[in-house]
């Protein structure tokens, strides 16, 4: 088949992936969010979630949705299917909005729309070409810990913050983590495709595992916080931004030069921002966050007892442990009752 023929093809895999993805997502958001957990950042929710049936099936779409973007771009051209991959987010949050029975709002489509531009353009025209293969084992340990040391302090800082505040905090740290492994996945794609399992005796498999799991940890924890349109813009975004730099860091790879190319660097991350601000808005408007009452004590009403003419009443049981030794206050709340009930008052003592 032609590149020319196969065009068409790639475009519609692309198009099944972005919707699959989008899918996966908002299924496992709404399994992730009704996870009962006293953590705000909860490090096994994984291990929590792999026993949810449904959690699983997003999984599922989640292999079928990157089986399908492989195959689109090995047949498609890369400028042509990224930006289509990345209407998954558009189709997450208009999932998601049908999910909770309720109508995206004009404002809400257009900060959609917004991110959505700002991160095909920002693919589109800052896209690192030559360099390397592969990067060096140190330089890649280097990043990985850069992502870990992101997470736990995304983590630390979302346990004091607000649900919206955290879903974007984790956000964050899940998009740098999620950019750390754009950048493992290219040196263990081609470790593998020229060692085949001997590619496993190097560290960097390793690598990629570990950061692998840890931004699904802080994707589920983040779907966990608060809705959708709160964590999936900013982690949609930092992503590609995140494997971009580190591929002109650690591959060696450059960007094409020009004023043109770098003014419209600078409105796709400001049109992005925007629209990750509003969306962020419109779901604390939605989903106002209430603070946790704790349940008011019970005040149980003391038996008091008038002596004589003093008008301020006075607590029976204090009344009897003032006469009596200090084991018979056991007695007090037996007593108490008769002296409330008679109402006389020659049997206390003076």
């Amino acid at each position: 088949m032609s590149s020319t023929s196969a065009q068409p093809l790639a475009v519609a895999l692309a198009v099944t992936a972005a919707g699959t993805f989008a899918v996966a997502n908002v299924v496992q958001q709404r399994v992730a969010a009704r996870l009962r957990s006293d953590a705000a950042f909860d490090s096994a929710v994984l291990l929590r979630l792999v026993r949810q049936p449904l959690w699983l099936a997003g999984l599922v779409l989640v292999a079928v949705s990157l089986s399908l973007q492989a195959i689109a771009l090995d047949l498609g051209r890369l400028v042509v299917i990224e930006p289509v991959l990345a209407s998954s987010l558009l189709f997450a949050l208009g999932l998601a909005a049908w999910a909770d029975h309720r109508r995206m709002r004009p404002g809400e489509w257009l900060a959609a729309l917004a991110t959505f531009a700002g991160l095909v353009v920002f693919l589109s025209v800052a896209r690192p070409s030559g360099g390397e293969a592969t990067a060096k084992p140190g330089l890649l340990g280097l990043a990985a810990l850069a992502a870990v040391v992101a997470a736990v302090i995304g983590g630390l800082l979302a346990v004091r913050m607000s649900p919206l505040r955290r879903a974007l905090t984790l956000g964050v740290g899940g998009g740098i983590a999620a950019g750390v492994t754009d950048a493992l996945t290219k040196t263990v794609a081609a470790l593998v495709g020229a060692h085949q399992l001997g590619a496993f005796a190097d560290v960097r498999p390793y690598l990629l595992i570990v950061i692998g799991l840890l931004t699904y940890t802080m994707q589920q924890n983040g779907y966990r916080a608060a809705g959708m349109a709160a964590f999936l813009p900013v982690f949609s975004v930092l992503d590609p931004a995140v494997g971009s730099l580190l591929g002109i860091l650690l591959y060696h790879e450059h960007l094409g030069g020009g004023a043109g190319r770098i003014a419209a660097e600078v409105a796709a991350v400001l049109a992005a921002t925007w629209g990750i601000s509003r969306l962020a808005k419109s779901t604390a408007e939605a989903e106002p966050v209430r603070p946790v009452v704790p349940p008011k004590k019970i005040k149980l009403a003391t038996p008091t007892v008038s002596i004589g003419p003093l008008k301020s009443p006075l607590p029976a049981a204090q009344l009897v442990g003032d006469a009596l030794p200090a084991g018979a206050l056991l007695a007090a709340p037996v007593l108490a009752p008769p002296l409330l009930a008679s109402g006389d008052d020659s049997s206390v003592p003076r």
